[in-house]
């Protein structure tokens, strides 16, 4: 799904997922972390593995509802830009990078405007 692949499975993998997280939604209304856990795990349970969304996207997936939920500390410092730190685009030589995580450099905006 990540790397090209059909789109038509893709938008059918994302459209299930949706689906799946709706239904997990009502069912752990009451449930803590834990409850919620072992309900997406029962529906994961029920989907053959060939049928399941590529591991990659689903990582990526989960980093960003990770973030929107704010389950984790933002390692990037409020970073709106970032690029390789193999990379030096002309934008990043007027700024100072917040931070430096895996392998990207990450910054934060300034001004408005400021970043390529």
């Amino acid at each position: 799904m990540c790397e090209g692949g059909d789109p038509d499975a893709a938008e059918r993998d994302i459209r299930g997922l949706i689906g799946l997280a709706l239904r997990l939604c009502r069912l752990a209304r009451e449930e803590d972390g834990e409850g919620r856990a072992a309900l997406a795990w029962a529906l994961a349970n029920r989907i053959a593995p060939e049928r399941a969304a590529d591991r990659e996207f689903l990582l990526a997936l989960a980093a960003l509802c990770k973030a929107f939920a704010g389950e984790d500390a933002d390692p990037t410092e409020g970073s709106t830009h970032f690029h390789p730190h193999t990379e030096n685009p002309d934008w990043a030589a007027r700024e100072t990078p917040r931070a430096l995580v895996g392998g990207h450099f990450f910054y934060a905006p300034r001004r408005a405007g400021h970043h390529g």
